[in-house]
């Protein structure tokens, strides 16, 4: 008598089941993952932008000394905020270190936001001001 096969054991009917949803779940795991980075790198650019015009709106003074009506350099000082964009709450602080010899300003600008994940990412910009007379400084150059 010869025995022959013929269709598929319950087995590996399972194995193959088994494999399809390791599989799929993978799958799934991996999407959320990039929905995840996508979303961050949202945020991050988010972040960058305001840091950015924080930091151009701390360099756009007209004086060098306080002046009413106008945005000074001596009035570049130290501060923070919060600012709420796309869903996101954004944490600003700004250090604003004076410096000598020459004359100008370090700005830190440090923003904060906290994911989906309640995971906390920080951004920092840092650039230095110059202590010159706006109207002045085309001549530096």
């Amino acid at each position: 008598m010869k025995k022959t096969s013929q269709g598929q054991t319950l087995i590996e009917v399972l194995v193959t089941v088994l494999l399809i949803a390791v599989g799929v779940i993978a799958l799934i795991r991996f999407q959320n993952y990039l929905t995840y980075q996508s979303n961050l790198t949202a945020k991050k650019a988010d972040a960058i932008t305001l840091a950015t015009s924080q930091i151009e709106t701390l360099r756009s003074f007209e004086v060098l000394n306080n002046t009413s009506g106008y945005t000074s350099y001596q009035g570049i000082v130290s501060g923070n905020n919060n600012t709420t964009l796309n869903n996101t709450t954004y944490s600003m602080t700004w250090t604003v270190t004076p410096n000598t010899s020459p004359v100008y300003k370090t700005i830190n600008v440090s923003v904060s936001w906290v994911d989906r994940n309640s995971i906390t990412h920080t951004i920092q910009l840092v650039t230095d001001v110059a202590g010159i007379e706006p109207a002045n400084s085309a001549s530096i150059m």
